[in-house]
């Protein structure tokens, strides 16, 4: 527990106002490179302070970055039938399912099916072995209608699984799914925009629809040349409310490229509407049960964690000669215990430290005010 606060004269405190100094030179102490002072600094003003004790915790190092909060993966559905009519299509923000209709053209549905390998031909009797046989049985399994395991084979439980699926839209049963009947996709899609309109005439190969996976995700743009962060470290993104915080995982990280013409610099950097180079990260986000599409967020990475180490509160620090730190116990006669700092903790406000006689519960004072 705290003490009340208490002044201390003439110490060289780095107080709260000094923790972000302290902070920078704690960076150059994390890499052996501490500055040399020239001279002892001259002593401060009194300074209250309170008592805490050395803990044993995990500190981490974080940068905090802007990014932009929207879904994975980007999807375009185009027409594989022969020309028509469109006579129905969903809205913007509409999510379609495995065995739902992506639109209907001349009144027949086209279905969606999961699965990464594009639907290019008519699969039914006398079709040869192939993936997307696979891709189609693993469907039909899913749906309810196969009959036994999804093979890379058209066989008679693919074509019985075929025809209980036409009975069941009212179809003829010719157990062949003609090419353009099915699109494949990895997963529920998205809708994000309508390229054409109910009503309209189009012809084989136009665009129908644009958009989406389902898994909402964060894109951030980073600097070159700084901490840069790898497939699975995890990271907190904080909403636009400010107040919410979704954990998230890094799931990729891009090539360097070059940022669009009159997109925003990241972190500060370049001035706007000149091209900087970037390094691309794709952030997916864990139990994130909202909507919101292409709002801004904070991104929390953290760049590097140590656990199980000795920490104080970064206002704990004593500036020595030649740039050196220690921490002042709370004992009476009250002793000094040199320190070399680690990582800082800019959330918690500890910074790691170690030396001799350190030890976790030993009550140190703290600058207060």
């Amino acid at each position: 527990m705290k003490s009340t606060p208490r002044p201390r004269d003439q110490a060289r405190w780095l107080t709260p106002s000094a923790a972000m100094l302290a902070a920078v030179l704690i960076g150059f102490g994390a890499r052996n490179a501490w500055p040399k002072a020239a001279s002892q600094p001259a002593a401060g003003p009194a300074v209250p302070v309170s008592v805490t004790p050395v803990v044993r915790t995990d500190v981490a190092q974080r940068q905090v970055v802007t990014g932009t909060l929207g879904y994975q993966g980007a999807y375009s559905v185009v027409d594989e039938l022969p020309g028509g009519v469109l006579t129905w299509l969903p809205g913007p923000g509409q999510v379609i399912r495995r065995g739902q209709a992506l639109y209907r053209l001349a009144d027949q549905a086209v279905l969606l099916g999961y699965g990464p390998v594009p639907a290019w031909r008519d699969i039914g009797p006398g079709s040869t072995p192939g993936p997307d046989v696979r891709e189609l049985d693993a469907n039909l399994d899913a749906l309810g209608y196969l009959a036994g395991p999804p093979g890379d084979t058209y066989t008679w439980a693919t074509q019985a699984a075929i025809e209980r699926w036409q009975l069941a839209r009212g179809q003829l049963e010719t157990g062949t799914i003609p090419l353009g009947d099915v699109v494949f996709l990895p997963g529920p899609f998205r809708v994000t925009a309508v390229n054409t309109a109910a009503g309209a005439s189009i012809a084989p190969g136009a665009p129908i629809l644009a958009g989406t996976s389902t898994q909402p995700s964060v894109a951030v743009d980073l600097t070159p040349g700084g901490p840069a962060p790898r497939a699975g470290d995890p990271v907190l993104v904080t909403m636009p409310d400010a107040s919410t915080t979704v954990p998230g995982t890094v799931a990729a990280v891009g090539a360097v490229t070059s940022a669009p013409q009159g997109q925003a610099q990241p972190q500060g950097q370049g001035q706007p509407g000149t091209p900087s180079a970037v390094i691309p990260v794709t952030i997916r986000l864990s139990g994130y049960p909202g909507s919101l599409d292409q709002a801004p967020v904070q991104v929390t990475i953290t760049e590097q964690e140590d656990k199980n180490v000795l920490a104080v509160p970064v206002t704990a620090l004593l500036a020595q000669p030649g740039g050196r730190y220690a921490v002042r116990t709370a004992s009476s006669p009250a002793r000094l215990i040199p320190v070399t700092a680690g990582l800082y903790d800019a959330e918690t406000g500890l910074v790691e430290v170690s030396g001799p006689g350190l030890a976790p519960g030993l009550s140190i004072e703290v600058a207060q005010g």
